[in-house]
């Protein structure tokens, strides 16, 4: 399957993933008001899949509603996962419920977890300039990036960065 995500960390504690497939392109924009981190929640469950756990979920909240995504290991190939993004129209705050289709898609994990690395990667590097850090400075997550980094570096087999 052809797959493409794209990251970005926007100013004012916003942030826009795009999903894209071969018949189907999908867009979450994504509030830090709800959740401590979103890309910390997708660095968790991403951490997970990579540690052997056979499925992992977190969500990302809009203003309203939010998207659940979850990352399922596919029992006959260990080495795919199927990954679903359901979203939610539900009021502000916390608690989402009933949930739609959003995108659905299988794909190995090494590809997975490469696309949002070196997305997350980006971030950390363009957070360096201090114009584009000025507005986001509180949204991003250095620490857990750095650990995730770590273990990601090993899993895809990269040499250290």
């Amino acid at each position: 399957m052809q797959v493409n995500i794209n990251y970005f960390l926007d100013e004012h504690a916003w942030s826009t993933c795009l999903i894209s497939t071969v018949d189907k392109n999908y867009e979450m924009s994504i509030t830090h008001i709800y959740q401590e981190d979103p890309i910390e929640d997708c660095i968790h469950a991403l951490t997970a899949i990579m540690n052997g756990e056979s499925k992992s979920q977190f969500v990302w909240y809009g203003e309203p509603g939010g998207e659940r995504i979850t990352i399922t290991e596919i029992p006959h190939q260990k080495s795919m996962v199927h990954f679903k993004v359901q979203f939610s129209v539900s009021e502000y705050g916390k608690e989402l419920k009933d949930f739609e289709e959003g995108i659905q898609f299988d794909i190995k994990k090494i590809q997975l977890v490469r696309m949002f690395y070196f997305e997350f990667k980006k971030i950390f590097e363009l957070m360096k300039d201090p114009e584009y850090e000025e507005h986001r400075k509180n949204h991003f997550p250095f620490k857990g990036f750095r650990a995730f980094e770590k273990l990601a570096v090993e899993y895809l087999g990269l040499k250290s960065l």
